[in-house]
């Protein structure tokens, strides 16, 4: 009888029925990937702080030796935490045009941050080559109400040159997502 009631739920609402509960994400930790000193420019001065309760701050030396545009792929890799250690899950595989892949389906974060960085134009791309500067960007514990998962994840974000493959920029995020009963 309950696998009939999970059969009939799912052929009418889709897996999503299983999870519309509102969700926090709070981030835990951020670190530059581990081949950050070869990257062209390396990620430098790392600093992730607790603000208060609720917020956290970002700073952080980057650049990029080249503009983001058609030529820069990026990903995201996702992982999350269980027995013992990391299990990827796949999520968004290398995608070409990184500046226009992001701005669409992240484009809050993807212009925030780069307008915190000083760009003049963060909603266009392509974005500038050159060195940038992250001070203090307030991270805030976010609600969603999402299909999700409760967990421990790490997201690594990583932007490649689509012709070559060299690893132009790598960040990884590490988050806690809880459901909120």
């Amino acid at each position: 009888m309950i696998k009939l009631l999970i059969l009939v739920t799912v052929l009418s609402r889709g897996w999503s029925a299983f999870m519309r509960n509102k969700f926090t994400v709070d981030v835990e930790n951020v670190q530059v990937c581990p081949d950050n000193d070869k990257l062209p420019i390396p990620i430098r001065h790392l600093k992730f702080s607790h603000y208060n309760r609720t917020h956290k701050t970002l700073s952080y030396d980057f650049g990029y030796d080249r503009p983001i545009d058609e030529n820069i792929g990026g990903s995201v890799e996702a992982a999350r935490w269980g027995d013992g250690g990391w299990i990827e899950m796949p999520f968004l595989s290398m995608q070409q045009n990184v500046c226009k892949t992001f701005g669409r389906y992240f484009t809050e974060s993807w212009v925030t941050f780069h307008l915190n960085a000083g760009m003049a134009h963060p909603d266009r791309c392509p974005i500038p080559a050159g060195n940038y500067s992250i001070k203090n960007y307030l991270i805030n514990r976010t609600q969603f109400n999402l299909p999700f998962w409760s967990g421990r994840f790490r997201i690594m974000t990583s932007f490649k040159d689509v012709r070559t493959k060299e690893m132009i920029q790598c960040s990884s995020y590490v988050i806690k997502v809880t459901e909120i009963l």
